[in-house]
């Protein structure tokens, strides 16, 4: 009895063994995209025919960054398995109309192939991505997106509510990426804050970058000088503190 005992003990842990195993098997579609579309063009086919097995405790993901400037919007879309996360479903305007926006939307889910979104929620297009209309007749900005560097950039009037040039780069790195995009274009937001300091987006890491900004607008202080000028002062006298003691010590 004992023998048959620790057989039917043995059988059924090794049964709960390999329907444990079996459960945690979790597949997910895998793929990515990165294009230039016209910022009315809201088909896009998302669907993925690659799957992939995941590691214990994964979930899938699905997710989207889109970047519109004029009528071009700059479209990055991943789907894959990941190690980290909780489900959720994350929508976030970085950037609002008018003149440059900046939309991302992730979806982080536990059951096998849930990422199946076959297009682009509707609301990323229809809502936030407008016709550039009622343009402004005083501001004009040379306007792009481009996936490296953009070729050309013509000088569009900027929509009504728009304030400033905004000149950028952003890298896009992970979930299989390792891109870079060129934005310029109107905007209402100050400073390099187009993906409003906002670093992830899924798997995605995502840098911006603003080479010209700091040359361009330069700090104001309270008597009207500038940090830049400042600066140099302060380099012009310790240039002739340092002539000083030269002449001391020879």
């Amino acid at each position: 009895m004992g023998f048959h005992h620790i057989q039917s003990l043995l059988f059924l842990f090794l049964l709960g063994a390999s329907s444990l195993t079996l459960a945690q098997n979790l597949y997910c579609h895998k793929g990515i995209s990165m294009s230039i579309k016209e910022d009315n063009s809201s088909a896009f086919n998302w669907t993925s025919e690659k799957v992939e097995t995941c590691d214990n405790n994964a979930l899938c993901q699905e997710s989207v960054l889109m970047i519109k400037s004029g009528a071009k919007a700059a479209v990055f879309v991943t789907k894959s398995c990941v190690s980290e996360g909780i489900p959720s479903i994350t929508f976030a305007q970085h950037s609002p109309p008018p003149g440059i926006v900046a939309v991302s939307y992730s979806n982080y889910c536990e059951d096998s192939l849930c990422n199946n979104k076959s297009d682009l929620p509707d609301f990323l297009w229809d809502s936030n991505l407008p016709s550039v209309s009622k343009a402004s007749t005083t501001l004009r900005c040379p306007t792009c997106v481009a996936l490296g560097n953009c070729l050309s950039a013509p000088s569009l009037l900027c929509p009504n509510g728009t304030t400033r040039c905004y000149q950028g780069r952003l890298e896009i790195i992970g979930g299989d990426f390792d891109s870079t995009l060129e934005v310029k274009g109107c905007t209402s937001v100050i400073g390099c804050r187009l993906m409003s300091g906002i670093l992830t987006v899924g798997p995605m890491w995502v840098k911006e970058m603003c080479p010209y900004q700091s040359l361009i607008q330069p700090r104001k202080i309270k008597n009207g000088a500038t940090w830049l000028l400042i600066s140099i002062r302060k380099l012009e006298l310790l240039l002739l503190l340092l002539l000083q003691l030269l002449v001391h010590c020879s």
